[in-house]
């Protein structure tokens, strides 16, 4: 249980650092963009503010420079934006290679899950009574049992055997530990 536990946290912890570490390039340029546009209309303002209260001739025209270089600092904003529309997300190479371990991991999980609860064996039982993936073994087996029931050329009991510790090894072994237990 402990195991567990420990492997949702640090999954958890995993994606969450994934997330918070993948900034898109688009949206820190967007980001840049506005800030550029608010700075230069805040300096506008003040510039202005300057122009309308000279103190000296000097400031009128420091203040119409000032004016002059937000306007290109506002252009230069909106065709950022403008060209951001061309621009196009990448994710980096670790980043894909870091969401295809995750899938792998969440697909492994999921069949562990399904095998301890005991769905996978409901699951196998749904198809086998539909016929589909019977192992090739428990055909085999089905196969001499039939042969051994028929009137005619029925199989012998020793053939029986035989059949089944060739085709099953886990048959064959659970045959040997039980004769050893009985002492033959």
């Amino acid at each position: 249980m402990l195991f567990w536990s420990r492997i949702k946290v640090i999954l958890g912890a995993s994606l969450y650092l994934t997330a918070v570490a993948c900034h898109s390039a688009k949206s820190n340029i967007d980001g840049s963009a506005r800030d550029i546009g608010a700075n230069a209309n805040k300096t506008i303002i003040i510039a202005e503010e300057i122009a309308n209260n000279p103190q000296e001739n000097d400031n009128v025209h420091r203040a119409n420079l000032i004016i002059d270089f937000q306007t290109k600092i506002i252009e230069s904003a909106s065709e950022i934006r403008t060209e951001l529309h061309g621009v196009e997300n990448t994710t980096p190479w670790w980043a894909n290679t870091l969401r295809q371990i995750s899938v792998a991991i969440i697909i492994v999980g999921i069949i562990l899950l399904l095998w301890q609860t005991g769905i996978g064996l409901l699951i196998k039982k749904a198809f086998w009574a539909i016929g589909l993936f019977i192992p090739t073994r428990a055909m085999r087996s089905a196969e001499v049992d039939i042969k051994t029931q028929r009137d005619k050329n029925p199989l012998s009991f020793n053939e029986t055997i035989a059949v089944r510790r060739t085709s099953d090894p886990a048959y064959e072994y659970a045959r040997r530990k039980i004769k050893k237990e009985q002492g033959k």
